[in-house]
């Protein structure tokens, strides 16, 4: 259970590190950026060293961070369709959600 935990994890950085690199809609260079960073340190999230290890998961903290952030002024500024605001919502909570279980697993040593 705890692998298919870990494994839909990964895959859920993966995922939006792929869309932040392949549909970076409002600042192209950016969003780009930013998705190769996520899947970089969804690539390290569980490396054996525990230095890289603890590094990729607070970049991905930081990261869940800045999209609520960012998430959040762009419903404020834009406006968007409800829909749009709604799936920035969800996905700002499970990005919330899963920084907050790294947060548990950073400071209790597991892997």
């Amino acid at each position: 259970m705890k692998t298919w935990i870990n494994t839909i994890i990964k895959f859920w950085w993966f995922i939006q590190g792929i869309i932040l690199l392949v549909f970076g809609f409002l600042a192209w260079i950016p969003l780009s950026v930013t998705g190769i960073i996520v899947i970089i340190c969804d690539y390290f999230y569980d490396h054996r060293n525990s230095t890289i290890r603890m590094s990729s998961r607070i970049m991905l903290m930081i990261y869940a961070l800045v999209y609520m952030i960012y998430g959040g002024m762009l419903i404020a500024v834009a406006s968007p369709d409800i829909w749009f605001a709604i799936i920035l919502i969800i996905v700002g909570f499970v990005n919330i959600i899963l920084s907050i279980k790294l947060f548990i697993n950073a400071f209790l040593n597991k892997k």
